[in-house]
């Protein structure tokens, strides 16, 4: 299991952080200058693998940069920075840790007569976090952000990301197998103000935040604002944009056989990919920070940036783990060769991790019904279930089809195998029509 500790550094100075006691769930540890290194000993000292991020926001380019040109410099190569930022932080950080830059918010005067201004969103700053977090985290079972350093707009910005990332990791954990909802930790480690001579006692608290089987909502808008500038820069996004609501489309019709009851219709859906999306996603936000603007006006360095829609950067990201999500659903149903004893496996346990346990009664009564009725055909025999269940036809067959798990019986086949099991299949003339319905299952 690994944990992944960040915190947010405040400085680069290493005066500015005091050598502190912390106090662990019983355990003492220290002098240090971060809680994150009392954190990383506690846990390797339970067995326990880990890693340090800082993250250093551009906004500490005071710290380093002796003139506006030296931290125009900085600003403009990101690797630089991080390179410079952590020998700085080698002083302040008592074990192995990485750097990641973050983007800067507010006015910031330097000692050597300068300034630094950054035209800025707490959203565009949570929301390349988020982005970032679905590569630097992923593998991790286990996240511990700690609050005791950084601005107040930085912590905010981090926590709405962690708040969608958390909801993210609800599905793809699901996508690989591992046990659902609750499988990934996510925890707040803070302290009160330290008291001279006196241990700093370390809380950590879990943090839940519900993830819901629903589609967000998109405006189809990464970038928010609507100057002449950024109109160009949407254009040229165009075609990611394009790439990505392909895989939503293939995503949508899944989660549609999913949530308004039609299983069988996964067995002829393609797969979507939710990492596609999140490949097209970054080079977007990518994209979107290389069009910023770094210009030294007189004593001041300036940073400009276009607004990206947090909403929609978060919609993306919760509908890329959703992508991964139903890939493996998709999957499973098709694994079972159509076999009606086996799409009822998958989807008891697909219903019972998403809440939606009375598609799983209504699938289990239409599967009753055909069981029964198929055990007078003849092994081999193929016959259309209207026949089979000895029906009429169907007055609306638009509302019969989502009424019966998807099984409208003038539309589906039934096979009986030499082995007693039955196969479901539906008519191949009618699959137009059906994914009309499951695309728009609106009456």
């Amino acid at each position: 299991m690994v944990t992944r500790i960040i915190q947010i550094a405040g400085s680069l100075d290493y005066r500015s952080y005091r050598e502190l006691e912390f106090s662990i769930e019983g355990q003492r540890y220290g002098p240090y200058k971060l809680v994150a290194s009392a954190l990383a000993e506690h846990l390797r000292n339970a067995g326990k693998e880990c890693a340090v991020t800082l993250l250093v926001p551009e906004s500490l380019v005071v710290y380093m940069a002796g003139s506006p040109e030296d931290a125009e410099g900085l600003l403009r190569d990101k690797e630089r920075f991080a390179e410079e930022a952590k020998s700085r932080l080698r002083e302040v950080v008592a074990t192995d840790f990485e750097v990641r830059v973050v983007q800067g918010l507010g006015h910031y005067a330097s000692d050597r007569k300068w300034s630094l201004e950054f035209e800025n969103s707490i959203g565009n700053i949570s929301s390349y976090m988020l982005v970032e977090l679905t590569e630097l985290s992923d593998r991790d079972e286990e996240l511990i952000f700690c609050t005791s350093t950084g601005y107040n707009a930085y912590l905010l910005a981090v926590q709405m990301a962690l708040s969608v990332y958390y909801a993210y990791r609800a599905f793809t954990d699901q996508a690989s197998g591992k046990n659902g909802p609750g499988s990934f930790v996510l925890r707040t480690a803070y302290h009160p103000s330290p008291s001279e001579g006196m241990e700093t006692p370390v809380e950590l608290e879990a943090t839940h935040h519900r993830a819901f089987f629903d589609f967000p909502e998109l405006s189809g808008q990464l970038v928010t604002d609507r100057t002449s500038e950024a109109n160009e820069l949407k254009r040229r996004l165009h075609r990611l944009k394009e790439e990505m609501e392909a895989e939503r489309s293939r995503a949508m019709l899944a989660f549609n056989a999913v949530k308004y009851n039609a299983p069988l219709v996964l067995h002829y859906l393609e797969q979507p990919d939710g990492r596609k999306i999140l490949r097209s996603l970054r080079e977007a936000l990518a994209g979107i920070e290389g069009a910023r603007s770094v210009v030294t006006e007189g004593s001041t360095v300036r940073v400009r940036r276009f607004r990206v829609g947090r909403g929609e950067v978060s919609g993306w990201v919760i509908t890329a783990a959703l992508s991964m999500y139903l890939s493996e659903v998709i999957s499973s149903v098709r694994s079972k060769d159509r076999r009606l004893k086996g799409i009822l496996e998958v989807m008891g346990s697909v219903y019972k991790d998403q809440k939606l346990e009375v598609n799983k009664y209504v699938l289990e009564h239409e599967a009753d019904q055909i069981a029964k009725a198929a055990e007078d055909m003849r092994p081999g025999e193929r016959r259309l279930l209207r026949e089979v269940l000895k029906l009429g036809g169907s007055g609306n067959p638009k509302r019969n089809f989502f009424a019966h798990a998807g099984l409208l019986a003038d539309r589906t086949y039934v096979t009986r195998t030499e082995e007693g099991d039955v196969v479901l299949e539906y008519d191949e003339n009618r699959l137009k029509e059906i994914m009309g319905w499951v695309r728009d299952p609106t009456p």
